[in-house]
């Protein structure tokens, strides 16, 4: 870890924290701390995590930011949210380090909804903004209603009548625009320390789960998207990742509903196209060329909950059975989720012991068996190969810091009764998982 570059992602509670981490963990030029305000899932992802860091609105923030940079040698840190983005910006020269993001005034630019548009005013993508002192002039209804400052769709609303704008309160901190009734995008974009655009991969989503994109796809990334893209890096100073989103007017024109200097939660997709967008950014700013190999194919990816576990209790030897655990398909395949559960396993120095009745199942000799599947006996310590006479319980020594692990549920009942150990089906190797590596 000496020769790494420590990196913060702040705050790990995200959404788009969790992609970061995944991106950044096992690449040999950085080292990732996760930092947040609370216990969040970065604890099960990452080997590096603090979950006491202040909140930012806390008058201690800043104290023990810079408390963190100094004891952790904290060369860089990733934001993982709009505001935190601005605020450390801000604040960026006091902390002493690296924030990965683009300047302060332009993450101030793209806070503000009003002072966007204002600065974008007469670009053809900019929607039809109505002043919020001069309302009761004609206004084609309906509009669109949404905060000055927040974030995605939070607070936004249609509005159908003169009558429904007068009921909403402090309509100052508002902004009133034209109704976009077509499809919506969401484009990553990238932009080196020479201002130069390396990056643009425009996605639509198809489905969603909680107000966040489930489901989504990469679009063609054509002269129309192009054109608007261009020219906000042209007009805005960029650097690192961004996001733009746009939609559809009645007429079918792109226009600009927001832009974010933060990741956002679905920029997995461009992961997919062979960009990893947290270490370009990463590059870029430390100096290192910043280039990027965009694979040609299209990539739909969809997400859902994933459970990660801690178990309460340790153990160093795993007892594993081959037939229908190690293998799948009677014999024909390798398990990969076992396969790399043993390697994880080999890689903590726990002991590997093979418990098998191979021969006697299939009259084939085990080295056969695992020539024919690409298998090498060297990752299990030890191989122990019974007939139908025996039991793998009479075979388990290590009943202290033991599991056992069998699709078969008759011989886990034997095991778990007789040794008194943990046992473990296939159907629940992802609780062994330690997803930190």
């Amino acid at each position: 870890m000496a020769n790494k570059e420590n990196v913060l992602v702040f705050s790990s509670s995200t959404y788009p924290a969790i992609q970061i981490i995944e991106c950044l963990k096992n690449n040999p030029l950085f080292h990732v701390i996760a930092a947040a305000s609370y216990p969040n899932h970065a604890e099960f992802i990452c080997d590096d995590t603090i979950v006491d860091l202040p909140y930012i609105i806390h008058p201690d923030f800043f104290t023990s930011l810079k408390s963190l940079i100094r004891e952790r040698n904290i060369r860089y840190i990733i934001p993982t949210d709009d505001t935190i983005a601005y605020v450390l910006k801000e604040h960026e020269e006091e902390l002493q380090t690296t924030v990965v993001c683009s300047p302060y005034e332009t993450t101030k630019l793209c806070r503000y909804k009003k002072q966007l548009y204002s600065v974008l005013n007469g670009e053809s993508f900019v929607p039809e903004v109505y002043d919020a002192d001069h309302l009761m002039d004609p206004i084609a209804y309906p509009v669109f209603v949404k905060p000055d400052k927040s974030e995605g769709s939070r607070g936004a609303h249609i509005v159908n009548s003169e009558e429904e704008l007068d009921k909403i309160d402090h309509l100052d901190d508002m902004v009133v625009c034209e109704y976009l009734p077509g499809d919506e995008y969401t484009v990553d974009c990238f932009t080196n320390k020479d201002r130069q655009l390396v990056f643009c991969n425009p996605r639509i989503r198809t489905r969603l789960m909680n107000g966040i994109t489930a489901r989504g796809h990469d679009i063609p990334c054509d002269e129309e998207f192009l054109s608007v893209i261009n020219r906000l890096n042209q007009i805005i100073v960029f650097r690192g990742y961004w996001y733009v989103q746009l939609k559809r007017d009645k007429n079918g024109m792109l226009k600009l509903l927001e832009i974010c200097t933060r990741f956002a939660g679905s920029f997995a997709i461009s992961k997919g196209k062979g960009i990893n967008l947290p270490l370009l950014a990463l590059c870029d700013f430390s100096g290192r060329q910043a280039d990027v190999i965009v694979n040609n194919y299209h990539v739909e990816c969809d997400k859902t909950y994933i459970d990660r576990y801690r178990l309460g209790f340790e153990y160093d030897c795993v007892y594993v059975d081959y037939d229908d655990t190690v293998t799948s398909k009677n014999g024909q395949a390798v398990n990969p989720y076992v396969i790399a559960f043993l390697y994880q396993c080999r890689n903590q120095r726990k002991k590997i012991i093979l418990v098998t009745r191979h021969q006697d199942t299939f009259h084939e000799e085990l080295h056969t068996s695992f020539q024919r599947l690409g298998i090498s006996e060297a990752l299990f310590d030890e191989i122990v190969e019974l007939t139908w006479a025996q039991e793998k319980a009479e075979y388990i020594k290590n009943t202290n810091t033991a599991i056992f692990l069998d699709n078969s549920f008759a011989e886990r009942k034997k095991v778990h009764d007789q040794c008194s150990i943990p046992v473990f089906d296939i159907s629940n190797i992802d609780c062994l998982f330690d997803w930190r590596q």
